[in-house]
C-alpha cells in the first residue's frame, strides 16, 4: 500500500476527496491531511509520504512555494499532484519545471481522482520495479564478486597453474585486493572443532587489523589465512618476520580473551615475489603438524622449528621388529607402545601417509599369518573409509594403534565381543563428558576413532536407543540427582547437566520426566 498526503485550505474539498475516494481500491492507505503548506511540512518531516496531492491558492505558503521547498529539502522525485481552480497556463508552465506528476482541475470529481490515482500507482508500482530490479542486480554483482574475490585468494596459494606475477597483481587491483610489495608470508590459523562458527573469529581478525592494508584474510576449509605484505626489501626480512609474531601474538591474545583458549598458528616462509606464496602455505601447514609434537607453543614458524633429527632410517628395522614382537606375543598396551614411534615427530601429510601404509602392511602380514584379513579388523566398517578419515597425524595414529592392537587379539586369541567393548567404551566417554553442552556425535565418533555412521548404527544395535537419547538420559538423571540434593537455580543445574539453553532444559525434562524441574524438586522433598 503506497501512502498519500492531501494538502488543501478548503475543508469540504479536503473532506469530500478523503470520504468518497476508494483510496484501497487502488492501492492506497487513507490520506493524511493538512490546510495549508507549512502544516504539510510538518507531516512530511516525520514521513515522506509516496504521493501529494495539493492545492494552488493557500494561505501562509501556496502550493507552488510548498512543492519547491519539497524538491529542494526532501526529495525531487516524489509524486506530486496538483489540485487547482485556475486553468492558467502560468501554472501549467511551472508545474512542469517543478516536475509535477499530474494536474486535476477543481471541482474534483471521484471518476477523475480514480483516473490520477491509477496513474500514479502505475507510477509508483514501475519505480518501485525498478529500484527493485537495480537492488538484485547490484546484490548478485556483490555476491559475484565475493565469489570470485575469494576463489581468487584460494588460487594464490593452490594454483591451478603456474602463475604469471604481473596477472596476480592486475587481478588483485580488480578485487581492490593490496597485494603489493616486496616480501610476503602466509600464516594459517587452525580453527578447533568446537568453534562451531567461524564468523566470530573472522570478525576479531577484522577488528585486530581494520587499519593495516598489508594483511589479506580469508577463510579456506578449517582454517583462517593469513597473507602479510611488506614494502621492505629483502635484507629487512627479519625485521618483517618480528611484526609478523607481533601481530600473530596479538591475535593469539584477541582469542585467549574471547575463547578462553589459544588457537595453533603455524607460519611459513617469507618469500620474494607472489608466485612463491603456496611454498609459504606449505611451510604453515608443516608448522601446524609441529604442534602435536610441542602443545604449550601455539604460535610455530617453520624456520624457527628446532630440526628433528630423523633416525627412523637407523631405527628402521628395529622399530619394524619390536612392532612385530609386540602383535604376535605382547599385550594391547606393548602393542600401543610400538606403534608410537612411526609418528613421533611427523609433519609432512606425505609423510604421514607413506607411514600408515607401510605399517598396513606389516599388519596385514601378521593377520595373514592367522588366517586373518585386515579389512575384517575394524567389525564391520569400512577400512577404506576409515582410511579417508585419518588425514591427520593424531587419527592416522589412532587408526593403525586400533588396527594393530586388533590383530594382537587375534593372535593372541583374547579378544572380546567388540561390540560390546566398543559400547562400554562409548559410555564410559559420555559418562565423562556429558557436561560438555558441545559435546556431538562426530567428536565421540572420532574419538574412538571410527566413522559416525558406524558408530551410530552400532550404539542403536546393542544399547536399544541412539547416541542423543542416551546422552539425553544421563544428562536427565544427573540433573534429577541435582535437584534432589542441592539447591542450585535451574539455570545452574541446566548448565551443569550439558543444557546450553535453561528453556530448552525444562522442555526436555517435562517431556521425558513428566514434571517440570520445580515440580520434580517439590515432590521430592515432599516425600
Amino acid at each position: 500500500m503506497y501512502s498519500i498526503l492531501i494538502v488543501d485550505d478548503e475543508d469540504d474539498a479536503r473532506v469530500a476527496i478523503k470520504d468518497f475516494t476508494p483510496w484501497n481500491e487502488y492501492g492506497f492507505e487513507i490520506p493524511k491531511e493538512a490546510s495549508n503548506g507549512m502544516e504539510a511540512l510538518e507531516i512530511i518531516d516525520e514521513k515522506l509520504p509516496d504521493v501529494i496531492i495539493t492545492d494552488i491558492r493557500m494561505p501562509y505558503m501556496d502550493g507552488i512555494e510548498f512543492i519547491e521547498k519539497v524538491r529542494n529539502e526532501y526529495s525531487s522525485s516524489v509524486d506530486v499532484i496538483i489540485l487547482s481552480g485556475y486553468d492558467e497556463f502560468t501554472f501549467a508552465q511551472t508545474a512542469m519545471r517543478l516536475n509535477v506528476a499530474d494536474y486535476v482541475l477543481k471541482p474534483v470529481s471521484i471518476e477523475s481522482m480514480k483516473e490520477v490515482l491509477k496513474r500514479a500507482k502505475e507510477r509508483l508500482d514501475q519505480d518501485r520495479a525498478k529500484v527493485s530490479d537495480m537492488e538484485k542486480l547490484e546484490a548478485f554483482y556483490h555476491d559475484a564478486i565475493d565469489l570470485y574475490r575469494e576463489k581468487f585468494l584460494v588460487s594464490l596459494i593452490f594454483p591451478a597453474r603456474k602463475a604469471d606475477e604481473s596477472l596476480i597483481y592486475e587481478r588483485a587491483k580488480e578485487y581492490e585486493i593490496p597485494l603489493r610489495g616486496n616480501l610476503f608470508a602466509v600464516a594459517a590459523i587452525d580453527l578447533p572443532q568446537e568453534i562451531l562458527s567461524s564468523v566470530a573469529v573472522v570478525e576479531i581478525i577484522e577488528e585486530a587489523t581494520k587499519d593495516r592494508e598489508d594483511i589479506i584474510h580469508f577463510q579456506y576449509e578449517s582454517q583462517i589465512v593469513l597473507i602479510f605484505t611488506s614494502s621492505m626489501e629483502k635484507e629487512f626480512s627479519s625485521l618483517f618476520s618480528k611484526q609478523i609474531y607481533r601481530t600473530l601474538s596479538l591475535l593469539q591474545s584477541e582469542f585467549n580473551h574471547y575463547f578462553s583458549r589459544p588457537f595453533n598458528i603455524g607460519l611459513g616462509e617469507i618469500v620474494n615475489t607472489l608466485p612463491l606464496l603456496p611454498d609459504s602455505y606449505k611451510g604453515a601447514m608443516e608448522a601446524l603438524n609441529y604442534s602435536a609434537i610441542y602443545p604449550e607453543q601455539h604460535i610455530i614458524g617453520i624456520r624457527d622449528v628446532e630440526t628433528i633429527e630423523n633416525d627412523r632410517d637407523e631405527r628402521s628395522g628395529e622399530n619394524r621388529s619390536e612392532l612385530v614382537m609386540a602383535i604376535k606375543f605382547g599385550n594391547a598396551e606393548d602393542t600401543e607402545k610400538a606403534v608410537h614411534p612411526f609418528f613421533h615427530g611427523l609433519t609432512e601429510t606425505e609423510n604421514i601417509q607413506n607411514t600408515v601404509l607401510s605399517l598396513l602392511t606389516i599388519i596385514s602380514e601378521i593377520c595373514s599369518a592367522y588366517g586373518k584379513n585386515i579389512a575384517t579388523l575394524l567389525d564391520g566398517e569400512d577400512l577404506f573409509l576409515a582410511l579417508s578419515h585419518a588425514n591427520t597425524l593424531s587419527r592416522a595414529e589412532k587408526l593403525v594403534t586400533k588396527l594393530a592392537v586388533e590383530a594382537n587379539r587375534t593372535a593372541s586369541g583374547v579378544r572380546e565381543n567388540s561390540h560390546i567393548r566398543f559400547v562400554e567404551n562409548a559410555k564410559k566417554i559420555i559418562k565423562e563428558r556429558y557436561s560438555n553442552p558441545l559435546f556431538s556425535l562426530d567428536q565421540i565418533a572420532d574419538e574412538i576413532s571410527v566413522s559416525p555412521a558406524y558408530f551410530s548404527t552400532t550404539f542403536k544395535k546393542e544399547t536399544g536407543i541412539s547416541f542423543v537419547q542416551y546422552l539425553t538420559n544421563v544428562r536427565l538423571e544427573k540433573a534429577k540427582e541435582m535437584l534432589r540434593n542441592s539447591d542450585a537455580k535451574t539455570y545452574e543445574i541446566a548448565e551443569k547437566s550439558g543444557f546450553s539453553e535453561p528453556n530448552y532444559f525444562s522442555f526436555i525434562f517435562k517431556k521425558n520426566v513428566g514434571v517440570s524441574p520445580s515440580q520434580y524438586r517439590n515432590e521430592g522433598r515432599r516425600q
